[in-house]
């Protein structure tokens, strides 16, 4: 099973991603969020808070090759919008995976 925790500002993620009382697995973004930032910037700043390279998942209905880039050259996951369940868990895995042969 899963504990999962939300957040709809920035600020939130951060907070609970600095929490001692938090262990965050994996973080999953939509790319566009408020105030002109971007879901790679927040997983960005969610990773220096953290002090690792937390395992991500972006999902956004943005298909440009940049921001599929920016996604890859982050180690993070990219999807395209609508997500299938399946497909998620599958994602997931890969980025834990992923992040567990990094280390």
């Amino acid at each position: 099973g899963c504990t999962v925790h939300t957040a709809s500002k920035e600020d939130q993620a951060l907070n609970i991603v600095r929490a001692p009382d938090k262990s965050i697995d994996i973080v999953l973004a939509d790319y566009h969020l408020s105030d002109n930032k971007d879901g790679l910037g927040l997983i960005e700043e969610l990773r220096t808070a953290a002090k690792r390279n937390l395992p991500a998942v972006l999902i956004t209905a943005d298909r440009t090759h940049e921001v599929q880039d920016r996604a890859a050259g982050m180690n993070v996951i990219y999807m395209r919008k609508p997500v299938k369940p399946a497909n998620l868990r599958a994602s997931m895995a890969r980025a834990m995976a992923s992040q567990e042969a990094a280390e």
